[in-house]
């Protein structure tokens, strides 16, 4: 862990952001890189039209999907932007945007540069939201290869 980077997902919520805060300052002390990982769920309706017989889905599209991909993209830019503006980090890092499954994408980025270690915040929900809701932090903790830090 001591010389390969460090992985932290961002969520753009508090907890990921205090995450981020304890990443920023792991990396600082090892004097290693850190990655900042933004994935882009899939967005509701999005495959709307290219169903067959979409008309009968009832769904409201008013973007095609290039341009959903685009405004999301330029959406989680910017907000990344202001985050490390806010934070003002000094050691190098990187910032990826990917799109898919949460919990896939990162454990994939995990696993493809070798991370020593990934920092993620967890969401505090309630017992009918944690049913409900897959818990990536979950996922990342039971499937990941190197040590995960998870902070409330």
């Amino acid at each position: 862990m001591r010389t390969r980077q460090i992985l932290c997902p961002v969520d753009f919520s508090e907890e990921s952001e205090h995450a981020l805060e304890y990443a920023i300052e792991l990396a600082a002390l090892y004097k290693v890189k850190l990655r900042l990982l933004h994935v882009i769920s899939k967005a509701y309706g999005e495959d709307i039209t290219t169903l067959p017989h979409h008309e009968e889905n009832f769904g409201i599209v008013a973007l095609t999907q290039a341009q959903l991909q685009q405004h999301m993209q330029a959406y989680a830019s910017e907000k990344i932007q202001a985050l490390l503006q806010q934070l003002h980090p000094k050691q190098q890092l990187e910032v990826l945007i990917r799109r898919g499954s949460a919990a896939g994408q990162v454990l994939e980025e995990a696993e493809s540069t070798n991370v020593g270690m990934i920092v993620i915040g967890c969401h505090q929900r309630t017992a009918l939201a944690h049913w409900l809701l897959p818990n990536v932090a979950e996922e990342i903790i039971n499937k990941a290869k190197c040590p995960v830090m998870v902070v409330k």
